[in-house]
């Protein structure tokens, strides 16, 4: 998903509120940047190899402009909820047969 510009305003103050000057662990640089996007990494059982898709945890990535060094941060911690999607009204009918909820026997008489 890509983040708003009211978003990106959260991480960035949020950020610099709680971690100050971040020195990259791999290259020592001091600069970094948002990226424009929020992930979710999936689960993934290493004994099974199965993927769990509905698993997974919103995360916000900053980027060091020298070398590429990542890091994650939770969305929500820094304020930012999930907005859920619509439900959207399913229609039950398929290939002309239709679902009632009728429970009356027309056999009966």
């Amino acid at each position: 998903m890509n983040l708003s510009e009211e978003d990106k305003k959260i991480i960035l103050d949020w950020i610099n509120e709680k971690c100050g000057v971040m020195r990259c662990n791999c290259c020592g640089n001091a600069k970094w940047e948002l990226v424009g996007f929020s992930t979710l990494p999936i689960g993934y059982d290493v004994r099974s190899t199965r993927y769990f898709y509905a698993q997974g945890l919103p995360q916000v990535t900053i980027a060091c402009i020298n070398c590429g060094h990542l890091l994650f941060f939770s969305p929500t911690i820094m304020g930012i909820e999930p907005i859920q999607p619509e439900e959207k009204e399913t229609n039950i009918e398929e290939k002309g047969s239709k679902i009632s909820t009728d429970q009356t026997n027309s056999d009966a008489g």
